[in-house]
């Protein structure tokens, strides 16, 4: 066999589809490390040929998480604590700065919620905050059914108040929470039509 058909036959080998599949494989492993690394670390349970089952604590965080999703807290009230050390008309103006500060983020997120929250979801409010006293979900369910008729959509609207600390649900009644009634009173009366 001559020199030039042996590095005919290299060349063949070399170009093999199963030499070309494994560089174009170490490539991507390569490029890809921390994206595969990540990945590997999110997977909650691997299921092995035979029945055999490895599961990693990332299961037990998630299923903390569903249960925490479905009963939403209300925000922490804190209470601003300052250093001993500060004379007290420093401390004053440092909690007048950080009252300043908490207002303007109330304002930010109220404008917000006028864009985000759609007409029907602000009528809900004002309907939940009109009422004497807390009500259930059914009645409110049945109350809007005429007016928001795919259910979908007034499960939606639910939500979204709930998710903004505006309602609260305990023991499938709904409440107001004082954000809500403080957005609304910010908001002033809404108009007959949306625009």
């Amino acid at each position: 066999m001559s020199i030039p058909q042996l590095i005919l036959e290299y060349i063949k080998v070399l170009l093999s589809v199963q030499v070309v599949a494994g560089v174009v494989c170490f490539a991507i492993l390569c490029i890809f490390r921390d994206d595969l690394r990540a990945l590997l670390l999110r997977i909650a349970k691997i299921r092995f040929p035979g029945g055999a089952e490895v599961s990693t604590p990332q299961t037990a965080r998630r299923e903390e998480t569903a249960a925490g999703a479905a009963k939403l807290p209300s925000p922490p009230e804190e209470e601003v604590k300052l250093p001993v050390t500060l004379q007290p008309d420093e401390a004053e103006k440092i909690l007048e700065l950080f009252q300043a500060e908490r207002a303007k983020a109330y304002l930010w997120e109220y404008r917000y919620l006028n864009l985000f929250l759609a007409f029907n979801t602000q009528k809900v409010l004002d309907w939940l905050a009109s009422l004497p006293s807390r009500t259930s979900s059914g009645l409110a369910d049945a109350f809007w059914l005429p007016y928001i008729p795919r259910p979908e959509e007034r499960s939606a609207i639910i939500t979204a108040l709930q998710a903004h600390y505006l309602i609260m649900i305990e023991d499938d009644l709904i409440s107001v929470t004082p954000k809500g009634k403080e957005y609304i009173e910010w908001r002033g009366a809404l108009p007959e039509k949306e625009s």
